[in-house]
């Protein structure tokens, strides 16, 4: 037998993470995962049957920085559960907000048809097919890996999602839809040297990164793409670069769409834009 809170307390001395908070959090998340045991059974120190699990490996690898969501291939997303790996970017909770933003839209038809770009884990289409259940959702990524990753967070959360691999900057399948949503790579490189080595040395750089001299090459893309396959009045959703909002909402009304609104995500920064298709006949 093994002491939960003697295991606890073992791991958390050996973790070199400096922020405490963050390293209880991440001995509490191990203990859940790999031993079924939640806070409060550790707090009672409640006597377990010694498991057969390599803490030395799994101690060392968060050690260097990996993310304790590739360490156990899974992560939480607007409440449900998501396999990733590092073939896909970890979601992140401002990427919550642009799920509950497209679901706050009460002008969308309860059928709507959406249209995810940028896929990766799947967890913006998974989360809007499985909140909005007479949904229509299809999911763009160019990713292979991120695909097969997707799919299978489809079926581990019972949705039907429509995968394709589709590379944004060219796309050949076109299709009507109400919503276009997308959390597009969006950090320029110059941004990298501010960046903690958990993401910097783990996450797929083709998911995060643009060139420093078109930082918004996704969402001129996308626009574009929009111009052709967003319905009459039709809702584009995008997470942006805090620092290029101006830019990228200027960008946006380029491309004629209407009513396009800068949304700060919970910490204040400027996170998301909301925009409208233009009405037909304008």
């Amino acid at each position: 037998m093994v002491n939960t809170k003697e295991l606890f307390n073992e791991l958390f001395e050996k973790l070199t993470i400096e922020d405490v908070n963050e390293r209880k959090s991440i001995v509490y998340w191990l203990l859940e995962h790999y031993v079924g045991v939640s806070r409060t059974d550790v707090l009672l120190g409640k006597e377990i049957i010694e498991k057969s699990v390599d803490w030395e490996i799994i101690i060392r690898r968060l050690n260097t920085s990996e993310p304790i969501q590739y360490i156990i291939s899974e992560t939480e997303f607007f409440g449900r559960k998501f396999t990733v790996s590092p073939g896909v970017l970890i979601p992140r909770p401002e990427t919550e907000e642009l799920v509950q933003l497209v679901l706050n839209d009460k002008a969308l038809p309860q059928n709507a048809t959406i249209l995810d770009i940028g896929t990766g884990s799947g967890c913006i289409a998974i989360s809007l097919a499985a909140e909005m259940n007479n949904a229509e959702v299809f999911a763009f990524d160019i990713s292979e890996t991120a695909l097969e990753i997707a799919k299978k967070n489809a079926v581990l959360n019972s949705v039907k999602v429509q995968f394709m691999k589709q590379d944004i900057l060219n796309p050949d399948f076109h299709q009507i839809v109400n919503v276009i949503v997308s959390n597009p790579p969006y950090v320029t490189n110059a941004e990298a040297a501010q960046m903690n080595a958990n993401v910097l040395d783990f996450e797929p750089h083709l998911a995060l990164f643009v060139a420093d001299e078109r930082p918004l090459i996704f969402y001129e893309a996308i626009c574009e793409y929009a111009q052709k396959n967003l319905a009459e009045n039709g809702k584009l959703f995008f997470e942006i670069n805090e620092y290029l909002g101006k830019e990228t909402a200027e960008c946006v009304k380029s491309y004629g769409f209407e009513n396009v609104e800068i949304i700060k995500d919970i910490n204040g920064k400027e996170r998301f834009i909301v925009a409208a298709r233009q009405r037909l006949g304008k």
